[in-house]
Protein backbone atom coordinates (compact mmCIF):
# COMPACT_ATOMS: atom_id res chain seq x y z
CA UNK A 1 0.00 0.00 0.00
CA UNK A 2 1.70 3.33 -0.82
CA UNK A 3 2.16 5.63 2.09
CA UNK A 4 2.83 9.31 2.77
CA UNK A 5 5.23 10.53 6.42
CA UNK A 6 4.91 13.74 7.59
CA UNK A 7 7.19 15.47 9.60
CA UNK A 8 6.04 18.67 11.31
CA UNK A 9 9.25 20.58 12.30
CA UNK A 10 10.16 24.07 15.03
CA UNK A 11 13.10 25.57 13.94
CA UNK A 12 15.46 26.44 16.52
CA UNK A 13 15.56 30.40 17.12
CA UNK A 14 17.87 31.80 14.24
CA UNK A 15 17.91 28.38 12.47
CA UNK A 16 15.36 28.07 10.38
CA UNK A 17 17.85 28.44 6.85
CA UNK A 18 19.71 25.96 8.28
CA UNK A 19 16.58 23.70 8.57
CA UNK A 20 15.09 24.45 5.21
CA UNK A 21 18.90 23.70 3.59
CA UNK A 22 19.27 20.17 6.01
CA UNK A 23 15.43 19.14 4.56
CA UNK A 24 16.61 19.92 0.94
CA UNK A 25 19.86 17.78 1.55
CA UNK A 26 17.87 15.16 3.04
CA UNK A 27 15.11 15.23 0.21
CA UNK A 28 17.92 14.99 -2.37
CA UNK A 29 19.25 11.90 -0.56
CA UNK A 30 15.62 10.35 -0.39
CA UNK A 31 14.92 10.80 -4.49
CA UNK A 32 17.72 8.34 -4.90
CA UNK A 33 16.09 5.33 -2.15
CA UNK A 34 13.90 2.29 -3.85
CA UNK A 35 10.36 2.98 -3.22
CA UNK A 36 10.21 6.45 -2.84
CA UNK A 37 7.57 8.65 -4.86
CA UNK A 38 8.81 11.95 -4.20
CA UNK A 39 9.07 14.86 -0.88
CA UNK A 40 7.56 18.41 -0.08
CA UNK A 41 8.55 21.01 1.73
CA UNK A 42 6.36 23.30 3.14
CA UNK A 43 6.37 26.74 5.48
CA UNK A 44 3.59 27.78 7.36
CA UNK A 45 2.93 31.13 6.32
CA UNK A 46 1.77 32.14 9.44
CA UNK A 47 5.08 30.74 11.67
CA UNK A 48 7.52 30.89 9.71
CA UNK A 49 9.91 28.83 11.59
CA UNK A 50 7.08 25.87 11.18
CA UNK A 51 7.97 23.49 8.51
CA UNK A 52 6.00 20.85 6.99
CA UNK A 53 8.22 17.86 5.07
CA UNK A 54 6.49 15.11 3.14
CA UNK A 55 7.93 11.83 2.14
CA UNK A 56 5.25 9.45 -0.39
CA UNK A 57 6.62 6.00 -0.47
CA UNK A 58 5.38 2.85 -2.49
CA UNK A 59 4.65 0.92 0.88
CA UNK A 60 5.94 1.27 4.42
CA UNK A 61 8.42 -1.38 4.03
CA UNK A 62 10.12 0.59 1.31
CA UNK A 63 10.29 3.70 3.42
CA UNK A 64 11.34 1.58 6.42
CA UNK A 65 14.09 -0.12 4.12
CA UNK A 66 15.44 3.74 2.83
CA UNK A 67 15.73 4.70 6.66
CA UNK A 68 18.30 1.82 7.41
CA UNK A 69 20.08 2.79 4.28
CA UNK A 70 20.57 6.44 5.12
CA UNK A 71 21.22 5.84 8.26
CA UNK A 72 20.88 8.44 11.60
CA UNK A 73 23.69 10.81 10.21
CA UNK A 74 21.33 11.99 7.47
CA UNK A 75 18.95 13.48 10.03
CA UNK A 76 21.81 14.52 12.51
CA UNK A 77 22.03 18.47 10.61
CA UNK A 78 17.74 18.54 10.71
CA UNK A 79 17.93 17.14 14.53
CA UNK A 80 20.73 20.10 15.37
CA UNK A 81 18.41 22.68 13.53
CA UNK A 82 15.10 22.12 15.65
CA UNK A 83 13.54 23.46 18.47
CA UNK A 84 12.30 20.04 19.41
CA UNK A 85 11.73 16.70 17.79
CA UNK A 86 9.38 16.64 14.93
CA UNK A 87 6.14 15.37 14.76
CA UNK A 88 5.46 12.01 12.46
CA UNK A 89 2.92 10.81 10.95
CA UNK A 90 2.32 7.86 8.39
CA UNK A 91 -0.72 8.24 6.43
CA UNK A 92 -2.09 5.28 4.06
CA UNK A 93 -3.62 5.83 1.18
CA UNK A 94 -7.30 5.56 1.01
CA UNK A 95 -8.31 6.29 -2.48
Amino acid sequence: MAMMRSYIMIAAPGQIDILEQALRELAAKISACDGTEGTELYQDLDHPEHLTFLERWTSPEAQEAAGKVLGKEAFAPIMAALAAPPTATSLGRLI
